[in-house]
């Protein structure tokens, strides 16, 4: 059985999902289409609607959750400026130490022998 995969398709000014076969390029696809929509706020379920600040109005999901992860950040959050960072500077990169040996074993030994005298 094939994997299906989401695609989207504007219906009357809507995005609307439609399943084919799954591909890492479709994936980023509707990742990036969900992370543009407009923001919705947040659920209240006691009032069974949506509430936004007026500080995210106007913003996409992308950028509501960019300020938030600031936020956490801001506060000491060390999970969130790790991820802020790593995104923004890239992640730090290792350094790795190699020696090369240019000698055999016997010359070796020579080299430890005369090292100890």
């Amino acid at each position: 059985m094939p994997i299906q995969r989401a695609t989207i398709e504007w219906v009357n000014g809507v995005p609307e999902p439609v399943y084919k076969n799954i591909t890492p390029s479709s994936v980023k696809q509707l990742a990036n289409t969900a992370l543009s929509l407009p923001y919705q706020g947040e659920y209240i379920p006691e009032l069974d609607t949506y509430i936004i600040e007026p500080r995210f109005q106007g913003m996409s999901n992308a950028e509501v959750m960019w300020i938030k992860m600031a936020e956490k950040a801001a506060t000491g959050d060390l999970k969130a400026a790790e991820m802020i960072l790593d995104r923004v500077l890239g992640k730090p990169k290792q350094s790795v130490e190699s020696a090369t040996m240019t000698m055999n074993y016997t010359e070796f030994l020579d080299y430890l022998s005369k090292k100890q005298d």
